[in-house]
Formats: C-alpha cells, structure tokens, sequence
C-alpha cells in the first residue's frame, strides 16, 4: 500500500482541523429550545372522578365481603375460619377476641403463608408485650358507636373489625398490597370504557398503580417527568393519571459565533491549502534538482570511465625509469577513482530517495571481490601509512549484487582512507549459514558508542568543522546501510574498545554454476 506524502498527509489534517473548527463553532453557536403547548384535558380530568368512585366502590364492596365474613364465620373451628378465609383476596389473618381475655374461646386462624404475624391483643400478656402481638383499643371496638371499623396506624399492620356481641369481636390482618393488585387486575378491563375520551386526545397519557404498572395509556409514554398527575387514592394503594404536554423544538443561531468560527474555519483550510501547493511548488524543485544532478552523475561517469581508463594504458606504456611520471599518474588514478565513488553514491542515494535501487545477485567469489576492491585502495593507504590485513575465507561461488556489495565495501574503506591516520586495517570475510560476513576493523580514533546509529544518517557527519582535514558528502554510510537493507542484509556498528569496527551481513546462497570463475567487479 502506498502511503501517502507528507505534505498530503499535512493538508488531510488541516483540513480535519478546519472541519472540526466549523463543526464545533456550529454547535457552539447553536440555541436549542423547547417550548411546551398546553393540551385540553377535559376527558382526562373527567376519567380521573370516574376512576375515583369506581375506587370507592370497590373499597365499600370490599368491606361489606370482610363484614359478611366476620359477621357468618364459625368462632369454634379453626379450620373451618381458615377455610372460609382463604375464599376472600388479602386476609392474612382472623382473630376471635373477647372483652376479658379468654385463652379457651379465644382463637387465631392464619391463611396460608401468613404465619408469623403478630396477633392483635386488647392488652399486654403478663410479662411484656412480646414481638408477635400487637395492641389494639379495646375501647375502640366494644365501647364505640360503630359494630365495624378499620385500625389503620403507623407500625401496624391494617386490620379490620366487627363487634358480634359485647364481649365478642373478630379482627381480620389485611394484606393491602394483594388488595391493590386485585383492584388494578379490575381497573384493566374497567378503564377500556370511560379511557375511550382519553384515548381520542392527543396523547401521551397514561393510567397506572403504584408499582408503575400500566393499566391504559394514549401512545408510549415518554421517559421524562409527566406534566400533569392526577393522584387516586385507597385504602388499599395509589393510583395516579400522568400526562405529558407536546413538546416543540426550536433551532436558531448564534451569529457572531457562527461567523467568527466560520471564518477561523476558512483560514485553517486557506493555510492548509496555502501550504500544500508551497510544498508542492517546493518538492519540484527539489525533484528538478535532483533530476540534473543525476544527469550530471551520468555525463560524469563516461568521461570518468575513458580517463581511468587512459590513465591505465598510459602506465602500462611507461618505461620502467619514469618512476616520478608513474607516481604522478599513480595519484591521478586515484583521484579519478575516488571522483567515480562520489558519482555512485550520488547516484545510488538519488535512487534510493526515489524507491528505485536494484539488485542483481550474480555467482561471484567473495574472496575475490574483496580482494579486487582492496586492490583500488592499496597505493592510498601505504601513503597514508596504513597496513592492510586481509583475512578472508569466503573462496566457494556465491550469488550475490558484486557490484552492491563492492561499493559498500569501498564507503567503508574510503572512510578508513579519510579519518585514520595510519595502523592497521583488518579485512575478513567467512560464510555461515548462506550469509556473508565481512568485518572492516581499523585503529583509528573510532566513533563514540552514542553515535553509532547518527553516523548512518545522510548527510551526518560527527563533526561538521571544515578544516578538520578531511572531507566528505556524509553519504558513504547511509547509501552503504540502504544497499546492505535492499540486498536483505543489515550493516552496524561492532561496539569495541578502540578504533572502528563495521560487521557487514548480506544473504548469499551457494551459486547453481559450480567452478564459475569470477570477473571482480571495477570499483
């Protein structure tokens, strides 16, 4: 997958950034409002009286079932007020009590379930009123005018009560909580009806219990607080009528907002676009640079190539007393070789900056490489007082780019020529596993280990002082490193006490040809 340039990549994200700007500022600037409008709720309000009496129905119809219970049920039989009981909805409990506490006419009939529960005393046993009674006005139920009445207190449970004679009474424990579910079990086929007026309005509204059942409803009702409640009460459990009113939204915006975002908006992307076409403008001429330097690499290496070589014809053809005229033409030779070294790192870092280097493993004989590209540095080093030890072993074909390979070995020879002023230089090379390992070690003044990966930086160098007597393009290790990648192999840096070592390794798989006789690459 291509990726994309960085002066795109620069323009894609001003662009973000302005849309993003635009897109904030139109919701900064944004006003939302909503505004309510009142409905007519005449048949809501109407439904509400109606659903209340039909409340006060059942609650009287109710009482009148527990009075006719109370009133007909057998006082002698447990069993049978258990059973007779357990016909009515909510009755946990039924206490026959009597004026004077009687424990053998006095008795207690649970339901099922309903075991547990306190029973109702006119007053306190001998010794406390334990936990399971609860106290109840004796003077309430035989001294009052009512034969029947309700006992609704805090802390105690609802009881309900019927005088049968002066010194007999029956109080019954209601469960108020399955009397509501009863009642709103009702008030679903009930509300059908009357709800009818409701449902013709607009909506929403809805009719529920006390654990939020819905009983009838206009519509969904919706998430938010209702409007309008119309509360419904029992003795037994709340019911309530919720409304909701309609509900306009209203957009406007805020302009001096929206114009000062909008304009920053447009200067991030003006910037953006502004940027991109200098970056463009700027990446031709770099292109329009490169493009003659290249040309004028390649018009260099004819002329370069017929120089050298003339100057070797013209030292063959010298007799054996012109030492001096050899000497000179020695140095020439040299200068021309090293012009030529330039010329193909400027090339081969111009095609590596462009994604075009190329490779073309060859059966060559890494011995002889080494020693065809050590014999173009021989005459350089024994004036420069050093000594070349050359220890390789890879004598057997191999495939590998001779060319590639010989020009790394020369940048890395040419930086011992121009920095380490004289000792001894060690080259070895070895096969192992399919891998060629070549190692350059000098006694220079070697690199500090925190340069060690800088130094493969173009144009790096460790230090930029001009008269420091020596020169260079800070080229020759960075195209060294990119030809060793591109060949898959790697290049770096040995850490070691003194002077400089470089490790070279690049695949070399045996050559199919066996006994091919290699041709050493000019460097």
């Amino acid at each position: 997958m291509k990726l994309p340039t960085p002066r795109a990549l620069l323009l894609f994200l001003l662009l973000t950034a302005a849309a993003g700007i635009a897109g904030g500022g139109l919701r900064l600037a944004t006003r939302e409002q909503t505004r309510r409008i009142d409905r007519d709720r005449e048949a809501l309000r109407q439904f509400s009286m109606d659903a209340q009496d039909e409340l006060r129905r059942l609650d009287a119809l109710y009482e009148g079932h527990l009075r006719r219970l109370a009133g007909s049920v057998s006082l002698t039989d447990t069993f049978e007020i258990r059973k007779a009981a357990a016909s009515y909805i909510g009755i946990l409990q039924v206490a026959v009590l009597h004026s004077e506490p009687d424990p053998k006419r006095d008795l207690l009939a649970h339901t099922t379930g309903a075991a547990g529960l306190p029973a109702p005393v006119f007053q306190k046993p001998e010794g406390g009123l334990p936990v399971k009674h609860v106290l109840i006005s004796k003077e309430r139920v035989f001294d009052g005018a009512q034969p029947s009445g309700w006992i609704d207190e805090p802390a105690k449970p609802l009881m309900f009560w019927l005088r049968r004679s002066d010194q007999e009474a029956v109080v019954l424990t209601i469960d108020p909580a399955a009397v509501e579910k009863a009642i709103s079990d009702w008030l679903i086929p009930w509300a059908a009806e009357p709800f009818k007026n409701v449902a013709a309005g607009p909506g929403p509204d809805a009719f529920r219990d006390s654990k939020n059942r819905v009983l009838a409803s206009v519509s969904s009702p919706p998430t938010e607080p209702q409007d309008v409640l119309l509360p419904l009460r029992s003795r037994f459990g709340r019911w309530e009528l919720a409304s909701w009113d309609r509900r306009q939204r209203e957009v406007s915006y805020h302009p001096p907002t929206l114009a000062g975002m909008t304009a920053l908006a447009l200067l991030v992307a003006g910037v953006g676009g502004w940027t991109f076409v200098q970056q463009t403008r700027a990446a031709r001429v770099a292109e329009q640079r490169v493009s003659f330097v290249n040309r004028v690499s390649h018009e260099l290496r004819s002329p370069l190539t017929n120089i050298l070589l003339n100057l070797d014809l013209a030292a063959d053809a010298l007799p054996p007393e012109s030492q001096d005229a050899g000497r000179r033409l020695g140095l020439v030779q040299e200068e021309a070789r090293r012009l030529t070294r330039l010329v193909d790192n400027v090339l081969s870092f111009s095609r590596s900056e462009q994604g075009k280097l190329t490779f073309s493993p060859q059966p060559c004989h890494p011995q002889a490489l080494v020693a065809a590209v050590l014999d173009q540095f021989a005459a350089g080093f024994r004036r420069r007082g050093l000594e070349i030890r050359n220890e390789s072993e890879a004598a057997e074909a191999r495939l590998l780019d001779a060319d590639a390979v010989a020009q790394v070995l020369s940048n890395l020879l040419s930086n011992v020529e121009k920095y380490v002023p004289g000792g001894l230089v060690t080259i070895s090379s070895q096969v192992e596993a399919d891998t060629l390992r070549i190692v350059v070690a000098d006694q220079g003044p070697g690199i500090p280990a925190r340069e060690a990966e800088r130094i493969f930086r173009p144009f790096e160098r460790l230090t930029d002082n001009v008269n420091e007597g020596s020169s260079g393009t800070g080229l020759g290790l960075a195209i060294a490193r990119d030809l060793a990648r591109g060949m898959g192999g790697h290049l770096r840096l040995l850490p070691t006490k003194t002077g400089a070592t470089f490790e070279l390794l690049v695949p070399a798989p045996a050559a199919p040809l066996p006994g091919f006789s290699p041709h050493p690459p000019a460097v």
